[in-house]
Order: structure tokens, then C-alpha cells, then sequence
């Protein structure tokens, strides 16, 4: 009975501290993202990997770039989203960087896109992580 107690006790601590240690669910994804807009002078001149660190309770699920003929700054935006609809899906929270300007080729993420069907999948955030932010924009 005594070894039956103590099982059930290291039990229902592990299970306490796995409950406690789990990340909170975000009930509202624009306040969510806002704060990101909010706080902004943390990433701006900053690589977009210290914005994806931070971001712990929600990760993007979609990506979409605006991609330009202009070699000096082809790759000038890319729009985000939390949510697995279609990216060009109207009332959806969209978080919209604007990178500074490189010379990088954009032929990655446009094959990318394509591929994965603008899903933000490892390889979109390997081509994004070295990227600058310039700006961040929050909407809806």
C-alpha cells in the first residue's frame, strides 16, 4: 500500500509539472501578434531569428512574399499567418515584415512557396532566419 502512495504521489507531480511547464494556449491571436507590433524596436535592425525565439506560444503556419524584379531589394515584404487557411484568406490576423533591403536571391523561397504550398515549413525558416527586419506591421 505504502509503495502504491508513493507511485501515485511521483505520478501526479510529474503530471503537475509537465501541466505547469505547458505553453498556454493564445485564446486571441491579434493581441497575440500586437504585442510583437508593440514591442518592435527590439527586432527591427535585428535577424528575423531573435523574433521566431521569441515567439513561444504561437508559431507561423503560413508565408507569403512579395517578390519584385528589383535586384537592389527583390524580396521587400512577406506576410505571415497563424492560421492553416488559404493564405489569401480575408479576416485572418496577418503579420507583415518588411525586410531591409539585400541582395540575396529570391529564387529559394519562390520555389519554396510553390513547393510547400506557402506552408512556413523548416526550409522557409532556414531561407528567413538571417534575414533583417525593417519593419513590422499587425493587422486584420
Amino acid at each position: 500500500m505504502k509503495i502504491l502512495l508513493n507511485i501515485f504521489g511521483v505520478t501526479f507531480f510529474l503530471f503537475l509539472n509537465t501541466a505547469l511547464n505547458a505553453q498556454k494556449l493564445v485564446s486571441d491571436t491579434l493581441a497575440y501578434a500586437k504585442k510583437f507590433e508593440t514591442n518592435k524596436q527590439k527586432y527591427i535592425g535585428k535577424p528575423f531569428s531573435l523574433l521566431l525565439k521569441d515567439m513561444t506560444q504561437l508559431q507561423f503556419k503560413k508565408a507569403k512574399s512579395d517578390i519584385k524584379e528589383d535586384q537592389e531589394n527583390a524580396l521587400p515584404s512577406t506576410i505571415f499567418r497563424f492560421s492553416d487557411k488559404e493564405v489569401n484568406s480575408p479576416n485572418e490576423v496577418s503579420f507583415v515584415i518588411k525586410w531591409k533591403a539585400d541582395t540575396a536571391p529570391v529564387t529559394p523561397i519562390e520555389f519554396f512557396e510553390q513547393e510547400h504550398n506557402y506552408r512556413f515549413t523548416l526550409n522557409e525558416r532556414n531561407f528567413f532566419e538571417k534575414k533583417i527586419i525593417k519593419d513590422i506591421a499587425v493587422y486584420k
